[in-house]
């Protein structure tokens, strides 16, 4: 039975899938490029199997997964976002153990969904905007990097202080939290700049869903029922698509990862894609897809302590207002 000596491997390989590129990984990751590439070789060995197609001359040492690669990426962002978790339930555990004095610390629940967060943050990650609201509480703060139709059901239950959400219905519920619309996006087709579906689809200013005849022979990727791109991209996709053209992914990595390898297309939201360099996106015909509609959302008066978890709302809503007007 194959084993996995280190977790860091598994980084390495995911910042490859995610940036097609050994160079960029290294600069990603702080570490020399020699390191990126021992360390997918040891994966590699491990697993038996080619993980990565390299291409010696690509300007920037670009790379694509093969199959093999693309069955790994399929695990590897769960296994090391349950890996990350665990620093900080164990935290809490121990404070759950640990005597009371005074008042008790406030713990902050954030929600924000993969794609919404490259849209409200740009190159900061989640981690830098959980040390940006607690430098500015009395609190901890956890984010939930989930997708948006699993966020809306932890929202339903009030188990979500405050945070972004994303819905395609018209008219959508969030348990009674206080939200406003900051965005409306249309669905696209996402494609590979450079490729075969790049090289099929030069000339088009838009791509018409009901020609049988351009869809043929397309493989679709596209996300699982955690989030609402699924409800919205995914029904679709099954609906006209066979079976066997379909690629279904856990997280939105994943799916630009493949999508950027010329694997497959996927029809995603344009602000899933419009910070992406590997990717074109081109608007749709020929079928009736919704919006994708962001929205802000302040669930605090549902919680306890909801007076001390206010001032949270308060500091998150000034930190997307400042992203939004830069």
């Amino acid at each position: 039975m194959a084993s996995i000596d280190n977790i860091r491997d598994l980084e390495f390989f995911q910042l490859v899938a995610e940036l097609g590129s050994f160079t960029d990984a290294a600069a990603a990751a702080r570490v020399s490029q020699p390191t990126v590439s021992q360390a997918v070789k040891r994966l590699e060995r491990r697993l038996g199997a080619t993980l990565i197609e390299r291409h010696r001359f690509g300007a920037g040492g670009e790379a694509t997964l093969t199959p093999a690669g693309l069955a790994l990426i399929r695990h590897t962002a769960a296994i090391l976002d349950e890996i990350n978790r665990l620093p900080d339930e164990i935290a809490r555990a121990g404070r759950k153990d640990a005597p009371v004095r005074g008042e008790r610390t406030v713990s902050y629940s954030v929600g924000l969904p993969p794609i919404i967060s490259a849209y409200l943050l740009g190159d900061e990650t989640i981690d830098a905007l959980a040390c940006t609201l607690s430098g500015e509480l009395d609190g901890d703060v956890a984010v939930q990097s989930v997708g948006s139709r699993r966020l809306l059901n932890e929202i339903e239950r009030h188990e979500v202080d405050f945070g972004a959400v994303a819905a395609v219905e018209a008219s959508p519920t969030f348990g009674g939290a206080r939200t406003f619309r900051i965005a409306s996006c249309p669905f696209g087709l996402a494609y590979a700049k450079a490729g075969a579906a790049a090289a099929a689809l030069a000339g088009r200013m838009t791509f018409d869903l009901s020609d049988g005849k351009a869809m043929k022979g397309m493989r679709f990727v596209t996300l699982s029922d955690d989030f609402v791109h699924s409800k919205a991209a995914g029904a679709f996709i099954r609906s006209h698509i066979d079976p066997t053209d379909i690629i279904e992914v856990a997280d939105v990595g994943t799916m630009r990862s493949i999508i950027a390898s010329g694997i497959a297309v996927g029809l995603m939201a344009s602000v899933a894609v419009e910070r992406d360099g590997r990717i074109a996106f081109m608007p749709v015909t020929g079928a009736t897809l919704p919006t994708f509609d962001v929205y802000v959302f302040d669930d605090t008066p549902s919680r306890p302590d909801a007076s001390r978890r206010q001032a949270g709302a308060d500091a998150f809503l000034d930190v997307i207002g400042r992203r939004l007007a830069g």
